[in-house]
């Protein structure tokens, strides 16, 4: 079965940098690391599989896992913590001793990444990672793996194994991920809000923009006039609500202060899939980026027609709690009879084009037939710009630009 590594793609590609020092908890034969060594980063490899191996037996784990580990100066501070599949295998205070060994060698900053299971089918042993190309790997059921009790932890319970350690990104069911894998993100020590583009970040690996007929470039003079007064402020703010997988950021990034990427739609489908209802699956979705300052402009591109005229009432709502008085909300408004299967990915050129890839449309009729529709449903916003043009894909499309209205 093949896994697409979301998490470690934008890691390599956006997170990264020369001289980082990466700790690899699982086996050296995955292949991994030498994409980070050809970064220049120092990699330290502590094998948690022969850890397994070696202590099935173990009456005290605690001993034998701080036996296992190397002990590195304190000098020496990991910027990324790979932990594979093997914390599904550890116990929860296992887990929590493991962090209390390895934190002299912490710092505010350090990112653990860990892949957890979900399936109905637990699995037997941790699987075996071979890296096919560009972070797709082949993961089996290797017999010659130790087998090893499956904890089946709850995010809740991973949370607080991990101690210091705060939840920053989940990746779940991306095209190319293994259905029964998420993948998460901690973050060491640090109250910075969620979906912050790091500075000299690069992009996501651009799945949906290679080898795909997208088009021509659009020229978008709604998004241009909405970022007009974010591109001359270096202390700007600007929020992205669009789909983050597949996107260069980049050169949106190099015309704001700050740029928060955050696909939203993405974590209310997650949350609708486990039951909750839609204005509740919203609200629980946002409460992640409760921590975000107020931005200048925030991009929200087709997302609102995804939803009913009552889920993008409290919707528009929460963002728009998430601007400064006076600041902008972007929006792409389609004019067609039925809903594309998802949102279309936006990408930003360098030169100001967008590019996009749409997808197939869907059995669902759209939920708005035309602005005014919905204008109605977007509170204390009033409209000062408008843009129109034509899809790769032939369907029309209008933009409207709303100003939060100053608080009475």
């Amino acid at each position: 079965m093949q896994h697409h590594s979301f998490g470690l793609a934008a890691l390599n590609q956006e997170i990264i940098q020369p001289g980082y020092r990466i700790l690899d908890l699982g086996p050296i034969a995955v292949g991994t690391t030498q994409a980070f060594l050809q970064k220049n980063c120092p990699c330290y490899i502590e094998d948690l599989l022969e850890f397994f191996a070696d202590n099935h037996n173990a009456t005290d784990l605690k001993a034998a896992l701080k036996s296992h580990l190397v002990a590195k100066p304190e000098k020496i501070k990991f910027d990324v913590i790979l932990c594979w599949d093997l914390l599904n295998f550890l116990s929860a205070e296992l887990i929590a001793y493991l962090i209390e060994l390895l934190s002299p060698n912490l710092k505010p900053g350090t990112l653990l990444h860990a892949m957890i299971y979900t399936g109905a089918q637990p699995p037997q042993r941790p699987a075996r990672f071979k890296l096919l190309r560009d972070f797709t790997y082949e993961t089996a059921d290797d017999p010659n793996y130790p087998r090893i009790p499956y904890q089946g932890h709850t995010t809740v319970t991973l949370m607080q194994s991990l101690g210091r350690f705060n939840l920053s990104n989940s990746l779940v069911q991306r095209q190319g991920m293994r259905k029964d894998l998420i993948e998460y993100f901690f973050e060491f020590d640090t109250t910075a809000p969620a979906g912050r583009v790091r500075p000299g970040t690069e992009s996501d690996l651009s799945t949906y923009f290679s080898g795909t007929n997208i088009g021509a470039a659009l020229t978008m003079s709604g998004l241009d006039s909405a970022m007009q007064a974010a591109r001359k402020s270096p202390v700007s703010r600007v929020m992205d609500c669009g789909a983050r997988s597949g996107r260069n950021i980049g050169a949106l990034q190099q015309q704001v202060g700050e740029l928060f990427v955050l696909d939203l739609h993405a974590a209310i489908q997650w949350r609708k899939k486990r039951g909750e209802d839609g204005c509740q699956a919203i609200r629980a979705a946002f409460e992640k980026f409760a921590g975000l300052e107020p931005c200048d402009v925030i991009l929200s591109w087709d997302l609102l027609i995804y939803y009913s005229a009552e889920e993008t009432q409290v919707l528009s709502g929460l963002l728009r709690g998430k601007l400064k008085p006076g600041g902008l909300l972007h929006i792409v408004f389609y004019k067609r009879a039925r809903l594309a299967q998802r949102p279309s990915v936006f990408e930003v050129q360098a030169d100001g084009g967008i590019l996009v890839k749409e997808f197939p449309l869907s059995d669902d009729m759209v939920h708005f037939t035309n602005m005014a529709q919905i204008i109605r449903v977007l509170p204390s916003l009033q409209l000062s710009g408008q843009g129109h043009g034509k899809l790769p894909g032939g369907a029309f499309y209008h933009e409207l630009t709303l100003k939060k209205l100053s608080e009475v």
